[in-house]
């Protein structure tokens, strides 16, 4: 729900109140005196994984300079991690995978990153998201310092400003949702796009987008619009596994990864494509960036597929956030900390595929034992600390098995880097609508 009910700050004779609720109950109060908490080292490790991406951002660029000047100048050699910005070119790499049991040699880099990270989603949850993922990274910042922001106006204004975000994203999703939808069930092409029809469907359009902003709340709810917008990630993930996993044959892969100069230079080419970034394009960034700072994980929580694709995979993890009903006091402070908008203080466990295993609801729990992360079956504590050491640790050791097996630098070698960036501009390193020029 993207906005849920203020909780006022509890002072000492509430928090008696709601104790005496449960007067049965054993509870020792949390020592809020500490100076280190989950959060903390949560935002340590997402500073270093940062500084990491900002080290191997710089690292590709110099590298790309250098093939530039034709092989002069001051080297760095390409840093493999730079394919973990082509997720498309990973979902390609693991369709591969699985239908010929070998990595790619062009990306590898980019397929066991993706791999790792699925597989953490599975013994882990989400918790790439909110401990690794540089762009989970950034919203979490933007968000927490409009936050900040929002509290020094009044609460009705900013109710307003933290739904506008949600509502016109409800809006755009009634609208492209089902469009995705009839792309998927073959029932539109691209080229259906060119149909008049479309136009006709203006006036639909505009109330599509009216809709989330008028629509009375006892009958659209703010909870309703909430779950339109995230349908937007989910649409955009079943169109990617429709077209790469379910409709692109291995042969073509095959072909994809041999024969195609566009692949080859594909992490140049995205370099290129936010250096010389379109006005569009930019006022997209903007925009999103913009409504990050008003809405909790804008964008994760509404259009990144690979966060909705960890979410359903985490639904398998042995890991879950576990509410001790019986030493709850139902103060609702987890609620107010979760950052995925989920109302912690009505669940036993919280299993939907929005916990992104943040720890945050946890740390703002006042009792000790009421809410905790458990691995299931024999209910067992997992502390932060413990919990950090082992999605860092698999992470880590995980990829660095694929440097030790040769399975993490690419086959495209500097000379070949060098000869592909002198003619780069060549209509055959284009491609339209997913089709690409072939060499011999």
């Amino acid at each position: 729900m993207e906005e849920l009910k203020q909780h006022s700050t509890s002072t000492p004779t509430q928090d008696l109140c709601l104790e005496m609720k449960k007067p049965n109950a054993k509870r020792v109060i949390k020592n809020k005196k500490k100076g280190f908490n989950s959060q903390k080292l949560r935002w340590a490790i997402q500073i270093a994984f940062f500084i990491v991406v900002l080290v191997i951002g710089w690292q590709f660029y110099t590298f790309v300079k250098y093939c530039e000047a034709g092989g002069k100048g001051f080297y760095m050699p390409r840093p493999p991690g730079v394919e973990s910005f082509l997720p498309i070119s990973a979902l390609m790499g693991t369709k591969y995978f699985f239908g010929t049991g070998k990595v790619n040699a062009v990306h590898p880099a980019g397929f066991v990153i993706f791999g790792t990270i699925l597989l953490t989603a599975l013994f882990f949850r989400r918790g790439f998201c909110s401990w690794i993922c540089p762009v989970g990274t950034i919203s979490e910042w933007k968000w927490r310092f409009g936050d900040w922001f929002l509290k020094k106006i009044p609460q009705r204004a900013a109710h307003i400003v933290r739904n506008i975000p949600t509502r016109l994203t409800a809006g755009l999703s009634l609208i492209f949702v089902p469009i995705i939808a009839l792309l998927i069930t073959g029932v539109l092409t691209m080229e259906s796009f060119k149909s008049p029809i479309f136009m006709y469907l203006t006036p639909a359009y505009v109330v599509a987008m009216v809709l989330p902003f008028v629509a009375p709340g006892r009958l659209w709810p703010d909870k309703v619009n909430d779950t339109i917008a995230r349908a937007w990630k989910y649409a955009i993930l079943a169109f990617f596994i429709h077209v790469i996993i379910i409709k692109m044959p291995v042969e073509q892969l095959e072909v994809l990864y041999t024969r195609v100069p566009f692949i080859r230079v594909a992490d140049v080419k995205m370099l290129r494509f936010f250096i010389n970034i379109s006005g569009m394009a930019l006022s997209v960034i903007l925009t999103i960036m913009a409504f990050s700072l008003v809405s909790k994980n804008f964008w994760c929580r509404f259009f990144c597929p690979y966060g909705a694709l960890l979410g359903i995979i985490a639904y398998a993890s042995p890991v879950k956030i576990v509410r001790d009903t019986e030493k709850c006091i139902d103060c609702g402070k987890c609620t107010k900390a979760c950052p995925s908008n989920i109302i912690v203080e009505k669940k036993k466990q919280v299993l939907t595929h929005e916990c992104i295993a943040c720890y945050d609801c946890v740390d703002a729990c006042p009792v000790n034992g009421a809410l905790d992360m458990k691995l299931m079956r024999d209910r067992k504590r997992i502390r932060y600390g413990l919990y950090a050491i082992m999605l860092i640790g698999f992470y880590v050791v995980l990829t660095n098995v694929a440097r030790v097996t040769g399975h993490w630098y690419t086959n495209v070698s500097d000379a070949e880097y060098i000869l592909r960036i002198a003619e780069i501009d060549h209509p055959k390193y284009l491609h339209k609508a997913g089709e690409f020029v072939t060499e011999e």
